[in-house]
């Protein structure tokens, strides 16, 4: 029987916490990396993940620690699973660890779903920043519909896996085969995946203002569908395979983010669409927003490159340049008429 490596998760919040927990169920120890040693301490103690998943208790298994060096000794699986802007940051905190340890030994799994990062680069460009094209080699990024909740309780989840390596997608097939109801499918286009991933968002923004305005359910599969065209558009036009958006990190996490109550970036549309302030809104939530970062950046370089955007440019109006959501469907609705396909690889 094929040993099983133990897992590495860098990263405690919701996703983190019911990695760990899904893991915990086959590999021999799951690692899990708080942000300060006090959540650390708070984690051992209670056993269960208060502030960000109720409800779901940690086995004996999960190993919760504070120190990377707990994960660099014990570990070949190491998954970032923090915010795409703290992506950088704790990228270069694990460098300073490669004086002591090999660091590629390891392979590391991103989960971060923006482009949140200052310089609006997709993870794995801030990842080759940090370290080294040649690292990339070592890298993978996991996306795909997955909500936390659902992961922790073993419900049926399936995501994608992406690398440059077949090698490392080999491993990762070996790994997640003993899985509990959780699914991988991989493929090479990273670029894709991730792009997927961030996109998806600004569209489930715009999804959360139209069922906020109460335009009902034509409205949204309207917005649906014509997001995704949108999404691929971008996705074409940055050097992605168009095959990508049609998969699960495109289609797929984009109609799980945009009609369920579980989704963030609904929600933040939502509260947007029924008159809430995005400060007020952002201000009072616990976990983080990825389509609102998203939606600046990708503005921003739609803009630079000439990419025909306008789902995002609306959102772009509503959440910086105080665009009223009603004026937005009127913005939209008052373009001129396009045949419906032609056109869309521009």
């Amino acid at each position: 029987m094929e040993k099983i490596k133990p897992a590495g998760i860098i990263g405690s919040g919701s996703f983190g916490t019911a990695l760990a927990v899904n893991f915990s169920k086959f590999a021999p120890k799951v690692y899990l990396k708080s942000r300060s040693k006090e959540f650390a301490e708070e984690l051992k103690t209670k056993r269960y993940n208060e502030y960000y998943l109720k409800g779901v208790y940690l086995d004996d298994n999960i190993i919760v620690t504070d120190d990377y060096e707990d994960i660099f000794k014990n570990c070949g699986f190491i998954f970032l699973v923090v915010p795409s802007a703290a992506l950088k940051t704790t990228l270069e905190d694990i460098k300073k660890y490669g004086d002591k340890f090999d660091l590629t030994g390891f392979i590391f799994i991103n989960t971060a779903k923006g482009l949140g990062d200052e310089s609006m680069e997709l993870p794995y460009k801030v990842f080759g920043s940090v370290f080294s094209d040649a690292m990339l080699e070592r890298y993978a990024v996991l996306s795909g519909p997955s909500f936390a909740a659902e992961v922790a309780r073993y419900l049926p989840t399936a995501v994608c896996a992406a690398s440059f390596n077949d090698e490392i997608l080999n491993e990762l097939k070996s790994f997640f085969k003993n899985a509990l109801n959780f699914r991988i499918y991989t493929l090479n286009d990273v670029k894709g995946v991730e792009l997927g991933g961030a996109l998806k968002n600004i569209i489930a923004i715009a999804a959360g203002i139209s069922d906020g305005l109460g335009l009902g359910n034509n409205a949204r599969a309207a917005l649906l569908t014509r997001g995704i065209v949108e999404v691929t558009r971008f996705g074409e036009a940055m050097g992605a395979d168009r095959q990508t958006f049609t998969g699960l990190s495109g289609l797929g996490d984009l109609m799980l983010t945009s009609a369920s109550g579980l989704s963030r970036n609904r929600t933040v549309g939502i509260r947007i669409g029924k008159g809430e302030s995005l400060n007020s809104i952002l201000n009072g939530m616990k976990m983080v927003a990825e389509g609102v970062a998203t939606t600046k950046s990708v503005y921003e370089i739609a803009k630079e490159k000439n990419i025909y955007m306008p789902i995002t440019g609306v959102v772009y109006s509503i959440l910086y340049e105080n665009l009223k959501p009603s004026d937005a469907i009127i913005k939209l609705l008052g373009r001129d008429i396009k045949d419906e396909f032609i056109g869309d690889r521009k």
